[in-house]
């Protein structure tokens, strides 16, 4: 069953039924089987930076890359093998230029697809001009890339 924003925000007690929420994103979360081999794909593959653990913070605890736009990716560590989803569940990263991260999946022997799942192919004609590609991270993690950087905002 699905809920309207306001109504599950109401089931949480945070807004009463039918008020308007304004909800920006803070994080996402991931697990994954192998920390360190996820921090580094992602530092490397997209350029995104460590956030220092605060202090007195357990080892072994999540670990957090910067996305932009105080928005943060929380890399969690689990012990227990992982089913990654269908593309269709993914979540997207902007960059501003495409070919250096396709230069990286070719480098690391890493595939990627179109929204129609092609292998190898880029969309050129997503209605608003963005280029895009759906890779995969190191657990199985589905990541659209694409350039709307390069764009006006809507």
């Amino acid at each position: 069953m699905r809920f309207p924003l306001a109504a599950l925000v109401s089931l949480a007690g945070l807004v009463p039924v039918g008020a308007t929420a304004q909800a920006t994103m803070n994080h996402v979360a991931i697990n994954v089987t192998d920390q360190a081999r996820s921090v580094a794909y992602y530092e490397e593959a997209f350029g995104l930076s460590e956030i220092p653990a605060p202090l007195g913070a357990a080892p072994g605890g999540p670990r957090w890359l910067r996305l932009g736009n105080g928005v943060e990716l929380h890399i969690q560590a689990i012990k227990v093998p992982f089913t990654p989803p269908p593309r269709i569940i993914h979540f997207a990263l902007t960059v501003r230029d495409l070919d250096p991260v396709l230069a990286f999946l070719r480098k690391t022997g890493r595939t990627w697809t179109d929204y129609a799942g092609t292998v190898g192919a880029i969309k050129h004609t997503r209605t608003d001009g963005v280029r895009q590609i759906f890779t995969q991270d190191p657990d199985g993690y589905w990541v659209e890339v694409n350039d709307a950087a390069n764009r006006p905002p809507r």
